[in-house]
């Protein structure tokens, strides 16, 4: 018997987790953390394994909401394997040891979590495993109880770098998982690679599931639309900040700005970059001849930037006519671009430019869908200030269109389909769509507690 088990991730976007029983032997899709909660209301619903046998882990790619809380799975497991990609474990010894740092600020008041140690994280990262893609390993647990092994293979996500598709193969039954999937070219990466065999369980994400094409163009599009409007900023005096992750959508912005600036469509103004984003450029860039990379010629680290960190007057950078991309992506409150965010604001010369989703609880989309000359109010306690900067707003998306989305079902053709990582709008639009589209297929939208037999 082959059972799926959502612990999180499901009908929204945060603590991506998922549970897999296939003969006995006990996997974890991703066990990711939610970027807007604290505390225990932040993990997914380990609760829900107990007397569950949990033999293995494996890990799609390195964000928050997919691999932040697998310190505290592996303290109710301490005996699971874990395996990702390279560079998925490159960059996680990385980013957790940051989230080390920010869950010690955020948990200092709360009593139902302790915070990972620095000491923890160098533990696991060494008991991660790594499989490049395309490599074929087995993972089966201690209680299998099949003869025939379970063979695991990673595919490449074109998400971030080391994202991962997991594909799994047991006795012909056959189930994979995109976890984060962009089949378009970015700047660096180019577009995912699915498998070729025959797919009977199809796990997708719905990011973008309810998001009009229209709304997601061409990037050459956008490209043009965001230099013009950059040109113009810098032209009467202004800066820009631009509210990034530090994984993924740094290494592509600056990329992106710099082979403008290079090219001499955009004006040649200094970068500011710095902290944790700057680390993960010097991972990007050691790993571009071994994975997929669309120019492995070109080194993020050879582009000049200025060290956010090293101004003394952060708030003065405004003045500065310059480019700042700062973390976090969605403006989170006591982050870099949050701090920023409040300065540039009160500043009519200068704009925020946010190139990506924003969840709607979040700062971030507060400041996104904000005009000049609106009152705004940053968080619930944060006194309201008046919009004085220019707000542009752009898409430069690490996810699939939906139009994607529906073409990787075609492509796959699987018997039955799971839609995960997407709020209700998107997942609705999609599961409707492909019921349409696809009329012989299962089509289920998953439920955090609610098991989905796959096979008998």
């Amino acid at each position: 018997m082959i059972t799926f088990l959502p612990l999180g991730g499901a009908n929204e976007i945060g603590a991506s987790c998922f549970y897999l029983d296939i003969e006995g032997t006990g996997i974890i899709l991703d066990s990711g953390s939610h970027p807007r909660k604290i505390g225990i209301a932040s993990l997914p619903q380990f609760e829900l394994l107990t007397s569950r046998n949990v033999d293995v882990a494996l890990i799609s790619h390195a964000h928050q909401d997919h691999i932040d809380s697998l310190p505290y799975l592996i303290q109710h497991h301490p005996y699971v394997r874990i395996v990702t990609t390279p560079q998925t474990r490159a960059i996680a010894e990385l980013t957790l040891h940051n989230s080390a740092n920010i869950l010690a600020e955020q948990l200092s008041v709360q009593s139902n979590l302790r915070p990972y140690t620095h000491d923890e994280i160098d533990l696991l990262i060494q008991s991660i495993e790594w499989r490049a893609y395309n490599e074929q390993f087995t993972v089966n647990g201690y209680r299998h109880q099949s003869d025939v092994p379970i063979v695991a293979q990673f595919y490449d996500a074109g998400h971030i770098l080391g994202s991962a598709g997991i594909f799994l193969n047991h006795n012909g039954r056959t189930i994979f998982y995109t976890g984060d999937i962009n089949i378009d070219h970015q700047t660096l990466l180019p577009g995912a690679t699915l498998p070729k065999e025959n797919i009977d369980v199809l796990i997708i994400e719905c990011t973008h599931g309810a998001t009009e094409d229209a709304l997601l163009p061409p990037q050459a599009e956008e490209i043009n639309r965001l230099v013009s409007s950059a040109n113009r900023i810098l032209a009467q005096g202004g800066s820009i900040l631009i509210p990034v992750f530090a994984l993924g959508k740094m290494q592509e912005m600056i990329s992106l700005l710099w082979k403008q600036m290079a090219s001499g469509s955009l004006s040649s103004v200094d970068i500011y970059t710095g902290g944790l984003g700057r680390k993960i450029n010097r991972v990007y860039d050691k790993n571009r001849y071994v994975v997929p990379y669309n120019n492995p010629e070109f080194l993020i680290d050879d582009i000049p930037q200025k060290d956010l960190y090293d101004v003394e007057q952060i708030e003065e950078l405004s003045r500065r006519n310059c480019i700042v991309l700062a973390s976090s992506g969605m403006v989170i409150e006591g982050t870099m671009s949050f701090r920023l965010a409040q300065r540039w604001l009160t500043d009519a010369k200068s704009a925020i430019f946010t190139v990506g989703y924003m969840d709607p609880e979040t700062p971030g989309h507060r400041i996104r869908y904000a005009n000049k000359g609106d009152l705004i109010q940053l968080t619930n306690t944060s006194e309201p200030q008046t919009v004085r900067c220019a707000i542009e707003r752009f898409r430069f998306s690490a996810h699939s269109k939906r139009s994607g989305l529906v073409s990787i079902v075609q492509q796959l053709a699987p018997q039955t389909v799971i839609l995960v990582h997407g709020e209700s709008e998107s997942i609705n639009w999609l599961g409707h769509i492909l019921l349409e589209y696809f009329p012989h297929t299962k089509v289920y939208s998953a439920e955090i507690g609610k098991h989905i037999t796959l096979f008998e």
